[in-house]
């Protein structure tokens, strides 16, 4: 079990490149999970580590993943044995990358960002964050105990501590916690200069900092994609629960294209931009459609949804009404 002390993870993940005259700049956002999501946390923690993914239900073909082995861009992995859900994420960002044309140093340079173990570095952490730690810390541990954990964080050997145990998070995973209890689009921005920045739905707000980022010439590469992807396969659902990456709301429009019970549905992105979508008569949408309301919603890229079923029910809901903030 991951120790009771361990109650905040905060996280600032930094552009990196592959060109040595580029130098990084930091992206002035942090990654944080809180107190009260530490029991999903901990369940989470452990399942992204379980061992249930085969190569080829991540989609990649054995010579592939022997190519990329010898490239050093993927982990060993027998082929008789299974990976964790982080690995078999990989394996399909990968997959996009290579499909983009990519060279493989620059997916090394990548899944190198990704796999990163972050440190909890006390130095990074302001007296208003620690006053927050320290008041959540006090609903479980006495109060000694609790300036004793706060001295480990301070001088860093909290860190020390929890590698020794063998816990640690990577970047990837600060991104797949972000994408599944902030409800957000996370991803990685890939620049022409060898750099690359991470994403998160928040940086709308960071002002002029994000709109530079988001208007220089780019690739981006969505993780939440990939995880909304995941969450709605029917034959991945039973390795990990839903958790939360879409409301119950948004679950219901899913539902109703699988049970063929959707007659008709409004997907509105903004103010002038709509897609209204009406089924067959036996509640069928084409495969193509059907995938694009999936990804509207997965990918929480609408406004609003009209959702009106063949028994003649009706759901209307927004996604400022419904996303956690």
């Amino acid at each position: 079990m991951i120790s009771d002390r361990m109650m905040v993870i905060e996280v600032t993940p930094q552009t990196l490149t592959s060109a040595p005259d580029v130098a990084p700049k930091q992206a002035k956002f942090n990654l944080s999970l809180d107190a009260h999501e530490k029991e999903q946390a901990e369940e989470l923690y452990y399942k992204l580590r379980e061992p249930l993914f085969t190569v080829a239900q991540a989609g990649v073909t054995q010579a592939m993943y022997a190519d990329w082995l010898k490239a050093g861009i993927v982990a060993e992995v027998p082929v008789e044995a299974a990976m964790p859900f982080t690995e078999y994420l990989w394996l399909r960002l990968a997959r996009d990358l290579h499909s983009q044309g990519l060279p493989v140093e620059r997916i090394k340079v990548i899944r190198d960002y990704l796999f990163t173990r972050f440190k909890i570095n006390g130095k990074d952490l302001s007296p208003a964050l620690l006053d927050k730690v320290r008041i959540e810390l006090s609903k479980l541990m006495k109060p000694a105990e609790v300036t004793e954990l706060l001295e480990l964080v301070k001088t860093g050997q909290l860190d020390e501590l929890l590698h020794t145990f063998g816990i640690g998070f990577t970047q990837l995973e600060a991104f797949i916690y972000a994408a599944l209890y902030r409800k957000q689009e996370v991803g990685l921005m890939l620049f022409s200069t060898g750099e690359l920045a991470p994403w998160l739905d928040e940086m709308q707000g960071m002002g002029p900092e994000g709109k530079v980022l988001q208007n220089r010439t780019h690739v981006y590469l969505s993780i939440t994609q990939h995880l909304t992807a995941y969450l709605l396969d029917d034959d991945k659902i039973q390795y990990i629960p839903r958790l939360s990456l879409l409301s119950e709301e948004e679950l219901q429009v899913i539902r109703a294209i699988r049970n063929k019970s959707l007659k008709q549905v409004t997907v509105s992105f903004d103010e002038k931009r709509s897609m209204l979508l009406t089924t067959t008569m036996d509640g069928l949408l084409d495969e193509r459609t059907s995938t694009k309301v999936k990804d509207a919603v997965g990918l929480k890229n609408f406004q609003k949804i009209q959702l009106q079923h063949r028994g003649g029910d009706q759901l209307y809901f927004s996604r400022e009404q419904k996303r956690r903030v």
